[in-house]
């Protein structure tokens, strides 16, 4: 990770450089262009000034051109730049001349070429060996005589300018680049110190060290939420290890007791002979203790496919009357055993689409748990309604002693009892409600201790009467207690 995160640094301080060493020559490029242009533009007025000046003061006496009468043409510009003047005459004859001037015959040839287009030209020539701006200009000099005024200024300290523009503007895009190039690779260091200290974090994570959590003061932009996402992601992490902790612990615990007790009932017998009442005795303690331990094995296995979402559910429509009926029916003789009113009461048209196997699961565990708490001569209550929100509301309330208020809020956790002393004598592992709420969710449901009841505890499940929310569909219920909420995936009815 520490090598990738180098090599995009260096990426992305190579692009920047990139991009801004190109934006830099291109605008060096364009402000020399332009500069270029202005001195040549200051240059071209200057001559224009002096062709201005000479046409305003030459004229024809006597056959002879003078300037302002007497005076002779000026060698330089009244800014004082050199300017070389010639005054071509039609037929080649030079008239006069000032400055630096062209050669004769120099003069003569841009004369000519200025009289193809129509008198006048401003351009840059290589003349007699020196590289110059040169401009024509066609002059009345009156008598009706006219001549061209040649102008010429040379270009080499306008190049000399252009040359030291040029080395200053490469100098400074240069330096530029340097300087863009360092502040780049410095300013990439510190947007990815975060990452740095994520992937740090990430890499000496442990299970002895999920509580660690990143600590930095960052904005709420990508990496800010970036940073938050990955501290819930760490908090979900140790809410499930934490949870997946206290479930081995807590299973490790209920399946050692019966093991503890198989093994010290065969260790007694097998201490001395016996005759075979003794051993029917132990046999039938064995035989119990693995009843129990199988009740609990098949628990932990459904529940682990549905955390797993791997709990498929054979859709079928019930009618919920007959589904209550066989359900208490099968349970009214051991209540009867017990002293207990076992009755149930539901609406003859009320049907629902589920799985009939696990909401028999479902009804066994919430009656199994009333009948374990209600006293002899209590009564067992099963009830069924539909809803006015269109869901099916069974509920099954006992008269026993109730819950105890300071577990309710983790009532549907795992190997939760209301009595751990005699949670085994009863035969429970605390494992009833939490199937319960995975199988309500499954049918996109939920199930809720009902803590309006004055008397013993009513459990109440609601569940969808219309099909078509749920095969294929992911719904939300309890499935690892009070931890936090998992979503089931059913699959779709085949057909």
């Amino acid at each position: 990770m520490r090598a990738f995160l180098r090599r995009t640094r260096v990426r992305l301080t190579l692009a920047y450089t990139g991009v801004l060493a190109v934006a830099l020559c291109a605008g060096a490029a364009l402000f020399w262009f332009a500069f270029a242009r202005a001195e040549l533009g200051s240059i071209d007025t200057s001559l224009r000034g002096q062709a201005q000046l000479l046409a305003s003061g030459l004229r024809e006496q006597g056959g002879s051109v003078l300037f302002h009468g007497a005076a002779a043409l000026p060698g330089e510009s009244p800014a004082g730049a050199p300017i070389g003047a010639l005054l071509v005459a039609d037929d080649g004859r030079i008239l006069d001349q000032a400055g630096p001037a062209l050669s004769p015959s120099a003069a003569r040839s841009v004369a000519g070429e200025a009289a193809g287009d129509g008198g006048h030209l401003v351009d840059s020539r290589t003349l007699d060996g020196i590289r110059q701006r040169v401009l024509v200009q066609r002059l009345d000099l009156g008598s009706g005589q006219s001549a061209a005024l040649v102008l010429d200024r040379p270009l080499e300290e306008y190049q000399q300018t252009l040359r030291t523009a040029s080395a200053f503007l490469t100098v400074t895009v240069g330096v530029l680049v340097i300087m863009a190039a360092g502040s780049g690779y410095w300013l990439a260091g510190r947007v990815f110190r975060p990452v740095h200290a994520i992937t740090a974090t990430a890499r000496d994570l442990s299970e002895h060290s999920l509580g660690r959590r990143i600590t930095l003061d960052l904005p709420p932009d990508e990496l800010g939420e970036l940073a938050a996402t990955f501290n819930a992601m760490l908090a979900r992490l140790e809410a499930a290890f934490t949870s997946l902790q206290r479930f081995t612990a807590d299973a490790a615990h209920e399946l050692r007791a019966p093991l503890a007790a198989l093994l010290a009932d065969v260790e007694v017998t097998l201490r001395r002979p016996r005759d075979a009442a003794d051993y029917a005795a132990t046999l039938d303690s064995v035989r119990s203790e693995a009843q129990r331990l199988r009740n609990t094995a098949d628990q932990l296995l459904m529940l682990a496919r549905a955390d797993a979402g791997a709990l498929a559910a054979s859709w079928d429509r019930i009618d919920v009357i007959d589904l209550i009926d066989e359900v208490t029916e099968r349970w009214r003789s051991l209540a009867t055993r017990r002293g207990i009113d076992l009755h149930s009461e539901a609406p003859d048209d009320l049907a629902v689409v589920a799985d009939p196997g696990l909401l028999r699961r479902l009804l066994d565990n919430l009656i199994d748990n009333a009948l374990r708490y209600t006293p002899s001569g209590g009564s067992v209550g099963v009830e069924a309604a539909a809803g006015h929100d269109g869901r099916w509301h069974v509920a099954v309330g006992d008269s026993g002693p109730g819950v105890d208020p300071g577990i309710i809020p983790r009532l549907f956790d795992r190997f939760t009892r209301s009595d751990p002393a005699r949670g085994r004598d009863t035969g429970g592992a605390g494992l009833g409600l939490s199937l319960c709420a995975a199988i309500a969710a499954i049918h996109g449901g939920t199930i809720r201790l009902d803590t309006s009841t004055p008397v013993g505890a009513r459990f109440v499940v609601e569940l969808s009467v219309d099909p078509s929310v749920l095969p294929g569909q992911a719904h939300r219920g309890v499935l690892s207690g009070g931890e936090g909420t998992d979503r089931v995936r059913v699959p779709a009815q085949p057909g």
